[in-house]
């Protein structure tokens, strides 16, 4: 949202535009689905009271705003100790270690040095340069780089698994091999886990995991190593390690599909749906959304829309899913927005809506199933 004290639409009783179909993280912004949202700050309250290691699930119909919880996961995990890291699952995936380098993108040098410092300050430096060499002895001699202020980029290189780093120029960093192989990933991985949790600033590592249902595509080798890795990641880190994998699907039975038995029985209860939306919810939805935005007191709750012509535009959109909703809420006011300004109208009507949603051709439905 906008810093300014001005609206950017005061025509529209708005601070800013109301309908994106695209999430901002960060904005903490939420609308509709009252339950839902209540359902997600207690788990990550629950989360944030004891290290248990967890694996969580969530699956959601197409388009029907999951990106967007894993968004606000992420914004209420940040204000209850959690260390959250959101990774859409690689496009293409050959083993677990395309998984770890998106997780390991988010481990700047600058952050890695913080939680390094933080765990010194804790239990000492040798303390946990010996713990974290004797788990993983290149993450060690990486560690006593930073301890020696040496930060060379190449550390930040390694971390993040990048192709085409030779073992002579690691050993110029005291490091000998590339993090080449699922085993290297979940090493280092554990040690991340460590670091946070030892820093004392978080509870655990939060992995969010979404679009995970794209492993359906890959063959049966490379998806049984990535079922290894979460496995073996799980079994490695007994605490301070929640992963939370998201589906694109809508209906939970498929997950038996993608997940074996042995990751499958380590859920968690505390898991997540995102069902289409029935009128009452929509409309919701909308007013929520509306009032997140809103740039004045005493304004209609649905202005520069009536309860009448929400009604009319959730008819025409059909499925219920917010991103259809915001498509087609979001295309009635762009084309109102001129004519309101202007004072060629002083509200959206029925028809008017209506009129212009006649004229548009149809959306092909397959977009809103990417995810």
């Amino acid at each position: 949202m906008s810093t300014s004290s001005e609206p950017r639409y005061p025509h529209l009783k708005l601070s800013e535009w109301p309908f994106r179909v695209v999430p901002i993280r960060g904005s903490g912004v939420w609308a509709g689905r009252y339950q839902l949202k209540v359902q997600v700050e207690n788990m990550i309250r629950r989360l944030g009271r004891n290290s248990v290691s967890t694996l969580n699930l969530m699956w959601a119909d197409f388009g029907a705003g999951k990106t967007h919880t894993l968004y606000y996961v992420e914004f209420v995990a940040g204000i209850n100790r959690l260390f959250p890291v959101y990774v859409e699952w690689p496009k293409k995936t050959t083993t677990f270690v395309d998984v770890y380098r998106g997780i390991a993108s988010h481990f700047s040098l600058r952050v890695l040095s913080r939680l390094f410092w933080r765990c010194c300050e804790q239990r000492g430096v040798d303390k946990i340069l010996d713990l974290v060499s004797g788990k993983y002895p290149d993450f060690g001699s990486a560690l006593e780089r930073i301890y020696e202020h040496k930060e060379d980029t190449l550390i930040y290189e390694w971390l993040r698994a990048q192709p085409g780093l030779s073992k002579k120029e690691l050993t110029t960093i005291g490091i000998r091999n590339p993090i080449r192989t699922s085993d290297d990933a979940i090493q280092s991985l554990v040690v991340l886990v460590d670091l946070i949790e030892g820093s004392g600033d978080y509870v655990r590592l939060l992995l969010m995991l979404d679009e995970f249902q794209r492993i359906d595509h890959l063959p049966p080798r490379i998806r049984r190593d990535v079922n290894a890795g979460i496995h073996t990641l799980l079994n490695a880190c007994p605490q301070a390690l929640s992963i939370l994998l998201s589906f694109s699907f809508g209906k939970p039975e498929n997950i038996r599909f993608l997940l074996p038995e042995e990751v499958r029985s380590r859920a968690d209860l505390d898991s997540l749906q995102l069902p289409q939306m029935n009128p009452e919810e929509a409309l919701e939805f909308v007013s929520d959304l509306l009032n997140c935005y809103r740039s004045c007191e005493g304004a209609e709750p649905f202005f520069p829309f009536t309860k009448d012509s929400c009604q009319a535009i959730l008819q025409e959109a059909g499925r219920l899913t917010p991103r259809r909703i915001m498509k087609h809420f979001d295309v009635v006011l762009r084309r109102a927005d001129e004519d309101i300004a202007s004072g060629r109208i002083t509200h959206i009507t029925p028809a008017y809506a209506k009129q212009i949603l006649q004229q548009l051709p149809m959306v092909d439905e397959q977009e809103d199933h990417e995810g």
